[in-house]
């Protein structure tokens, strides 16, 4: 715990302004969570027939326990006029990138303008994922449904048989996108900070600061991208 202090700070939550967040964030949470370890299990089977590994070495059981697990409300804001002119790439409102957790469970996104909700006024706007053909796919999916992405440390933990995914957000394009915002639920799953990482050889996620062959905790991997991504040294 003092050595990765930001896996247990305290939550803050705005009480005063919104008393009904904190429930409802958990319960949301809760409930992403038992669906991530229903689809964990059938990662497991999946990846069984052709890895030789105990019980206690399988994604499902990783995950159940971790106390790793982080719940965040993601916040992506609008474009304004002077803005405009960048929207045209598929990655405007988020790059391309893969998450270095196991699984990431996602909501649909919310969009508003003026806080109000609002119909997306654009259907390209949204998330994009790329597959093992490097074809670009939006995803689509409503409100009542979850989505879940793969992360690094599955790749890893599956010595490639599943692959991260790498995706982005598009944010809505046109006159009427102007002052329109997004938001949507997503709940990273991932080990505890102190689970062993065996990275084969086969696994291509930077390669410039990891041996094949080698073992990290998750903590250390993520300390690790960090000071890659941020220069920062923790």
């Amino acid at each position: 715990m003092q050595r990765y202090p930001s896996y247990c700070r305290p939550n803050i939550w705005p009480t005063s302004d919104l008393p009904d967040l904190e429930v409802a964030f958990k319960a949301l949470g809760k409930m992403m969570l038992d669906v991530g370890l229903l689809l964990a299990h059938h990662c497991d089977r999946y990846v069984s027939r052709a890895l030789q590994m105990h019980e206690d070495e399988g994604l499902e059981q990783i995950l159940r326990r971790s106390r790793c697990h982080k719940g965040r409300l993601l916040y992506y804001f609008p474009k304004q006029l002077c803005q405009m002119q960048d929207v045209g790439s598929i990655s405007s409102w988020c790059g391309w990138h893969t998450d270095h957790g196991s699984l990431t469970g996602l909501t649909c996104g919310m969009f508003m303008r003026n806080a109000v909700k609002i119909a997306c006024p654009d259907s390209g706007a949204g998330l994009y994922v790329k597959s093992r053909n490097d074809d670009i796919i939006k995803v689509v999916f409503g409100e009542d449904e979850l989505a879940f992405q793969i992360g690094e440390t599955t790749e890893i933990l599956s010595g490639g048989l599943l692959c991260a995914t790498p995706h982005c957000v598009q944010a809505p394009r046109g006159e009427n996108a102007v002052g329109v915002e997004r938001s949507t639920f997503a709940l990273f799953m991932q080990p505890d900070w102190d689970e062993n990482l065996r990275f084969p050889s086969e696994i291509h996620h930077h390669q410039e600061l990891i041996s094949p062959n080698g073992t990290l905790t998750f903590g250390e991997y993520s300390e690790t991208l960090l000071s890659k991504y941020y220069h920062q040294n923790f």
